[in-house]
Parts: structure tokens; C-alpha cells; sequence
């Protein structure tokens, strides 16, 4: 299973956060939950917590995705009242004593305040990754792009995947994920024969294998083999680079 995921990085990296904090939750036990249940329950207490946290988190950097960090903060309230009340029903339902409207505003806070730290983070780690300079290595359009690679992942670009923060970069000898937004890609790749195509893709044109039109919408099938849509805003784009059925 876990092999499995690893092949995934968007599933794997949610899966292995849960674990982590699950166990580590349930030795520590914090606020009271160590004194308050037994090591089972309080493990079971505790999975179910960050297991919530965790697909309420993914569900909103879904939606938020290529969004201003300001949007995203912003909109990081309504995650923390969401996702207070899932747990303050859940301590209702399991903790005794645990009821009003002051214990749901102090999980309100606990979790907003959380939540605009690890935006925060987040938003500078990419900050100091994007501003530190790379060295490049030949005259290739993509050379600079390509030093962000790990060196056993470096070849002929085929495409980029936008997932959340990251950046799936597939080559024609693997795949890596790097920490970088594809509107930054884009930019940095202005050179290279590719384009977006969609607002979480980016395919470089001499990879596409074939066009075809499904239910109206056109598709271009890569050289991995993955199947990459084109949405309506970038379909002028596409069509002008000779990519039609």
C-alpha cells in the first residue's frame, strides 16, 4: 500500500501526515485527552480528529488553488469555522463536560490561528526557494528550469501538473515534485516550445502524442501516456500552436 502511494505524492503525503500526527497525538495526548481517555479510545479519538482536519484541508487547497496568498488567507477563516465545528461536535459527542458556544470559539481560534501559520510558511518557504538563484548549466531553454530537478529526474520536459503548492514536473525519464507555482513554470519557461492548457497544466508541444475531441472538450494525450484536458480559456492558444483534430 504504502508503494503504492508513493507513486501518488498527493495521496501519499495526506496519508503519512495523518499517521504521523495520530500517533504522536496519541502518546502525547494534549488538551487533557491524556487524562481524559484511556490509550485506545484516546488513539481512536485522535485519528478521527486529524483525519478530519486533514480531508477538510484538502478540500479547501483544492479550491483555493492558484488562488493570492491574501484570497487564501482570507478564506482560511471559514476552513478554521468549519472545521471547529466538526471537532467541537466531536468532543460533544465523546468528551464529557465539553459543550457552549466559549469551547467553539476557542477551537474557532485555535485552529484559525494554526491555519494562517502554516499559510504563512508555506508562503515564505517559496518565497526564499523562488528568489535563490540557479545556476545554469548550458544554453537549453529549459536549463534553468531543469537545475530545480533532482539529477536522476533531469531530461526532455513532457509536462507539468499543478497539486496544491507543488509542481508535478514529468520528464521523459520520471517524474519529481518541486515546491513552485506553475504560473512561475510558465514564466520561467517562456522560451520553450510549450504552453498551459489548462489552469493546473502546462504540456510541452513536441511531447503531445495525439489530439482527439471527447464530449466536446479536447484532449491531448502526452508521451507518459497521460491525458491532459484543454480548458476553454486556453483553447485560441492551443489551436494556434497547430494542435487540432
Amino acid at each position: 500500500m504504502l508503494l503504492t502511494l508513493r507513486e501518488r505524492p498527493g495521496v501519499f503525503v495526506p496519508v503519512a501526515v495523518w499517521l504521523v500526527l495520530t500517533i504522536l497525538a496519541g502518546l502525547a495526548g494534549p488538551f487533557e485527552t491524556y487524562q481524559l481517555l484511556a490509550p485506545g479510545p484516546r488513539l481512536a479519538y485522535w485519528a478521527l480528529i486529524v483525519g478530519v482536519s486533514v480531508l477538510v484541508d484538502m478540500g479547501f487547497r483544492v479550491l483555493l488553488r492558484g488562488q493570492a496568498l491574501g484570497r487564501r488567507l482570507a478564506a482560511r477563516l471559514g476552513f478554521a469555522i468549519l472545521l471547529g465545528w466538526l471537532v467541537h461536535l466531536i468532543n460533544m459527542a465523546v468528551l464529557d463536560g465539553w459543550f457552549g458556544w466559549s469551547s467553539l470559539a476557542w477551537l474557532v481560534g485555535i485552529v484559525w490561528v494554526i491555519a494562517m501559520a502554516v499559510e504563512g510558511l508555506v508562503a515564505l518557504n517559496r518565497v526564499v526557494h523562488t528568489a535563490q538563484p540557479t545556476e545554469q548549466t548550458d544554453e537549453s531553454p529549459d536549463a534553468s528550469f531543469q537545475s530545480r530537478l533532482p539529477l536522476d529526474r533531469r531530461g526532455t520536459l513532457v509536462r507539468l501538473e499543478a497539486q496544491d503548492h507543488y509542481l508535478k514536473v514529468v520528464t521523459d525519464i520520471g517524474e519529481a515534485l518541486i515546491l513552485m507555482r506553475l504560473s512561475d513554470a510558465e514564466t520561467e519557461l517562456a522560451a520553450f516550445d510549450g504552453l498551459r492548457v489548462h489552469r493546473s497544466h502546462w504540456v510541452a508541444i513536441g511531447q503531445v502524442q495525439k489530439v482527439q475531441r471527447r464530449e466536446g472538450r479536447l484532449m491531448l494525450t502526452m508521451q507518459d501516456g497521460a491525458e491532459v484536458p484543454v480548458s476553454r480559456t486556453y483553447r485560441p492558444g492551443v489551436e494556434a500552436a497547430g494542435l487540432t483534430v
